[in-house]
């Protein structure tokens, strides 16, 4: 091996020095430090600074044509001589590390000495070197792969390239060179990560410190979304990864909320085992339903900061939530303790009905999307779904499924009368859970936790998981609206839940694979049992709906106190309905998201009446049955009646136009009317836009129609002025 000749004046390792008298050997450089080795017998090795050494009196390199040479066998001898240790050429270089990476340095320094002299650091004077390790015989290389194998016969994992790295480092540094340095490092608070990186995520987590704790991961897609804006190509170097970045938490501090965390009440709950997994064999073989809420706030239709709640339907073979929806939890108020709650809400049954219907139809991709959200392009099998159903041409890219069995929770809003009748038509068989045993329905409960830690808490107006979680001006946040919430759901749940790993979709036959998405695993299925669309009319959407049995009158029909006529009714009025033990009650539908309509069923097999909302006139506007209880509230409160329809339909309006501007601080837009979140759109036939096919008006081009000559207070006061000829007239007059 050639070494670099160093420049004249500089100290190299292997030189020979003379420094206060007595000549020295260069044993290694560290750092600012020089490692001098005495030449005489009686002489004392010596550690001293490099500026000290090179302006010292007398001070001059002895050896200056062979800086960082070979080290002579005598040489090595002397130091090997005088050392406290056999074979070690400057101890005071090893002294305070820990014994067992004293006692590798030493073990590697007898090997790499044989490496590179022939004659390993113990070799008594005048040995020989062995055959296979004489440099006047073989080469390094060939002494490289000698060393190793021999090292690997000792049950040493070493390989020839790493003999050679020691040999370099020890030609470099010395003994130092040899010194496992990982054992040296030295720890700060935040470990090895980078202080940029820590002081990004110190100030990411001052910001969020007044607003709900929310989970680890939240402040790792946080930290990493910083980092990608802030370091751009570097961003991928410098984050560390999940398990050291929730170590550095530990480190620095930083409480976050648990996220297995499970609660005395699930723990109580749990049935005696053993227990019994799910099973399914095919997409749509079991789906489990449920609500939970959201811990999450937002403004709701009347404007008001309201809690949110989920209810979700989630397929257990492909795990692909087939369908989703967010509606406000509020208590409402009562006016006596036998009266009826206006201004309350929650999920209501006809959520669940509608959700019934979701799950059957397309997902449509709306505009503000974005494009990886749609089916096409995705691993669903996009080309074989439209040739089944055209319905799936522009679809988001969430699977459709046909319903064989539902478990559902005891909740009154899926052990109600309308659920089990909306299943019964659809051909669905339903099985409720055991009561007070959420781990019946475990699946759908785990995608609960999901949904809130990867979906929740990364929007204005989270609460948290309790309130000792829970931030405290959430409700002063900028929040979203209802249907906004709902629109990032879905959306959501398109491009992040079914093209997202999940843990529990493997390949049984190839468990060392990756975990599967929902979307690919309902691609399998497809592929193997095939795909058969269900499809919907718009009178099956109506039977959907909940049922009201009610008298037709003069004054027409009468839902929730509010009247409801049109001129198809006149065969029914005072008639009886023909039903089995109804007399002349008729079925009636109605949406509580869309009241301004209700339907008269005629005839067991169809036959649909439609009756309008007689003071809809007085709203103008789309609006709920929740903002109807609301108002009748406030009416109520002035001293009104539930009988005054025209009064509380003004409030309505009223209402409608204060919740366009929504809380002080609350509104996240600025538009003047927010829309209701009426969900899916049902009828008979859906309406026709009066104005389609007719082009906006020009209003530049429109002429103005001839002024009046003659003053309004003297038009009937006396004779009237002749009139012009026609000729005169504008062309454009009448």
């Amino acid at each position: 091996m050639t070494t670099a000749v160093a420049p004249p004046g500089q100290v190299a390792l292997g030189q020979t020095v003379h420094w206060r008298g007595e000549s020295y050997l260069v044993a290694a450089l560290q750092g600012s430090s020089v490692h001098l080795l005495s030449q005489h017998a009686e002489g004392e090795d010596a550690v001293v600074l490099l500026d000290v050494l090179l302006s010292s009196p007398g001070f001059h390199i002895v050896d200056q044509a062979h800086p960082g040479a070979e080290l002579t066998d005598r040489a090595l001898g002397d130091a090997a001589g005088r050392s406290g240790q056999p074979g070690l050429g400057c101890a005071p270089l090893l002294d305070g590390l820990p014994p067992g990476v004293r006692e590798d340095a030493e073990f590697w320094l007898d090997h790499v000495l044989e490496v590179h002299t022939g004659l390993p650091g113990f070799a008594a004077p005048g040995a020989v070197p062995r055959p296979c390790f004489d440099p006047d015989r073989t080469t390094l290389r060939q002494r490289y792969a000698i060393k190793a194998a021999e090292l690997r016969a000792a049950h040493h994992q070493v390989s020839a390239g790493t003999v050679e790295r020691k040999r370099l480092a020890w030609l470099r540094e010395g003994v130092w060179g040899l010194v496992d340095k990982r054992s040296l490092r030295t720890t700060t608070a935040h470990g090895r990560v980078d202080e940029q990186v820590v002081r990004l995520l110190q100030k990411i987590h001052q910001r969020y410190e007044h607003k709900s704790i929310g989970t680890r991961s939240r402040l790792f897609e946080l930290l990493s979304r910083a980092c990608r804006r802030k370091f751009k190509k570097r961003a991928e170097k410098l984050m560390p990864s999940r398990a050291t970045f929730y170590r550095l938490l530990d480190r620095l501090g930083i409480a976050c909320g648990r996220e297995t965390a499970r609660s005395r009440r699930d723990d109580g709950n749990r049935p005696e085992p053993p227990f019994t997994l799910p099973m399914a064999t095919a997409p749509g073989g079991q789906v489990q339903i449920d609500t939970t809420s959201l811990d999450l706030k937002g403004i709701d239709e009347a404007g008001r900061v309201v809690s949110l709640e989920l209810t979700v339907a989630i397929d257990v073979v492909s795990r692909s939530v087939l369908a989703a929806v967010v509606r406000p939890k509020s208590t409402g108020v009562k006016t006596s303790p036998a009266s009826r709650r206006h201004g309350g809400r929650a999920t209501k049954a006809v959520d669940a009905l509608l959700l019934l219907a979701e799950m059957c139809t397309p997902q449509p991709m709306c505009p503000h999307w974005s494009l990886k959200a749609a089916a096409e392009g995705s691993d669903l099998p996009y080309a074989e779904l439209v040739e089944a159903d055209e319905r799936m041409a522009g679809a988001a890219a969430r699977p459709v499924i046909v319903l064989d069995m539902i478990v559902m929770d005891n909740g009154k809003v899926f052990a109600g009368r309308a659920f089990m009748d909306a299943c019964v038509q659809l051909g669905i068989s339903v099985r409720p859970a055991a009561y007070n045993s959420p781990s019946h329905k475990a699946i759908v409960e785990r995608t609960f936790g999901s949904v809130k830690s990867l979906f929740s808490q990364f929007l204005p107006g989270y609460m948290g998981k309790d309130l000792s979680q829970q931030g405290k001006d959430v409700a002063k946040e900028r929040l979203w609206r209802i249907d906004q919430i709902n629109d990032f759901l879905q959306q959501w749940i398109a491009l992040g839940w079914q093209q997202r790993p999940h843990a529990e979709l493997r390949n049984p036959f190839l468990p060392s694979m990756p975990p599967r998405i929902p979307n690919q695993m309902f691609a399998a299925h497809v592929a193997s049992n095939g795909y058969t669309p269900l499809r919907l009319s718009p009178e099956d959407r109506l039977r959907l709906l909940p049922t009201t049995w009610v008298t037709v009158t003069e004054k027409g029909i009468r839902i929730n106190h509010r009247t409801y006529d049109s001129r198809a009714l006149n065969p029914y009025r005072g008639k009886l309905s023909g039903w089995p033990g109804k007399g002349q009650r008729w079925p009636v539908r109605h949406h509580p998201h869309q009241p301004e309509k209700v339907w008269l069923q005629t005839k067991p097999a169809g036959g649909w009446k439609e009756a309008t909302f007689v003071y809809q006139r007085l709203i103008g506007d789309a609006w709920t049955e929740q903002v109807w209880d609301l108002a009748t509230a406030h009416h109520l409160d002035k001293g009104g009646s539930t009988h005054n329809e025209a009064a509380i339909a003004r409030e309505v309006r009223a209402l409608l136009q204060r919740a366009g501007h929504g809380p002080s601080r609350a509104s996240s837009h600025s538009e003047p009317d927010p829309a209701a979140d009426r969900v899916m759109t049902v009828g008979v036939e859906p309406t026709p836009d009066p104005y389609q096919g007719i082009p906006a008006p020009d209003f530049h081009t429109i002429s103005a129609l001839p002024s009046m000559d003659v003053s309004l207070s003297h038009l009937c006061s006396g004779p009237l002025p002749l009139v012009q000829p026609a000729a005169t007239l504008p062309h454009d007059a009448t």
